[in-house]
């Protein structure tokens, strides 16, 4: 079965180690499909972000929501942000494909992809800048996730696959594999094979150079994150980086049919000898 990471750390205090010649360009991607008062929630911890000469951009894709308009982004003063309009429904998590495409073309050192139900710690972006930047082999790195209503019980800390048998599960015990700090001593990240893009930071490079061409993300994303893996990228995850995700309960997880869907598409296109 799949492994999973869990654990708590204290989050230290962190500064990005950046030329003061140099300002850090970051492509904020927020897809939408819940409602504007979670939308305008996370764009306010966003601007309560803990940021060292770095510059960020919003481009918020409208995924056939009705709720969000221009208008109701114009409170926002912080940054700029640009409403994505692509006209019809993208399917679960097309829009942050769509972002992506319309990013490729510009010039930004990182792109953050961020779910609009999450909220944010105010060092949440800074440390995913600072693992990137001190750790030239992460592609990816993504933040530790806590339950909303239980703010300090874990919802999620990337994950491995097993190569045994093709196996997926998403939730798993709360209580369960917790990591204590000495598994986590001196070490600048965690090594995992997938997460969720909750709060994803990529280097834009990546997009650039094409690994996301023909495809969009799919909802527990190992095949994003397969594709990054095989372009010699590791995928890791930050537990210092904290958000927090209001999670439905596992029982409904289980009867979603594009959960297994994801699942049996890697398994088909990365290891059909295990099928």
């Amino acid at each position: 079965m799949i492994s999973y990471f869990s654990g708590f750390l204290a989050q230290p205090e962190v500064q990005a180690q950046t030329s003061s010649q140099h300002i850090t360009k970051v492509a904020v991607i927020i897809e939408t499909h819940e409602q504007l008062s979670c939308l305008c929630s996370l764009l306010e911890d966003i601007g309560k972000q803990k940021l060292y000469q770095t510059k960020i951009d919003i481009y918020v894709v409208n995924n056939a929501t009705e709720d969000v308009t221009p208008a109701d982004l114009q409170r926002f003063y912080f940054a700029d942000i640009r409403l994505l309009q692509p006209g019809k429904y993208l399917g679960n998590y097309g829009g942050f494909y769509y972002g992506l495409r319309f990013v490729s073309k510009l010039r930004y050192d990182y792109v953050w992809l961020l779910d609009d139900d999450v909220r944010l710690d105010p060092l949440a972006l800074t440390t995913l800048i600072t693992t990137l930047q001190e750790n030239h082999e992460v592609g990816l790195v993504g933040s530790q996730i806590y339950q909303l209503k239980e703010p300090k019980t874990i919802q999620e800390f990337g994950r491995l696959i097993n190569d045994g048998k093709p196996q997926a599960k998403i939730n798993f015990d709360k209580n369960g594999n917790i990591l204590n700090d000495e598994i986590l001593k001196s070490k600048p990240y965690i090594r995992v094979e997938d997460f969720t893009d909750k709060s994803l930071l990529l280097r834009h490079k990546i997009v650039k150079h094409g690994v996301f061409k023909g495809y969009r993300l799919h909802y527990n994303d190992i095949d994003l994150c397969s594709r990054v893996k095989q372009a010699g990228w590791i995928i890791a995850i930050n537990p210092s980086s904290i958000i927090w995700y209001n999670s439905l309960a596992p029982d409904f997880w289980s009867g979603i049919n594009y959960d297994y869907e994801c699942s049996f598409y890697y398994w088909q296109k990365y290891r059909p000898d295990l099928l």
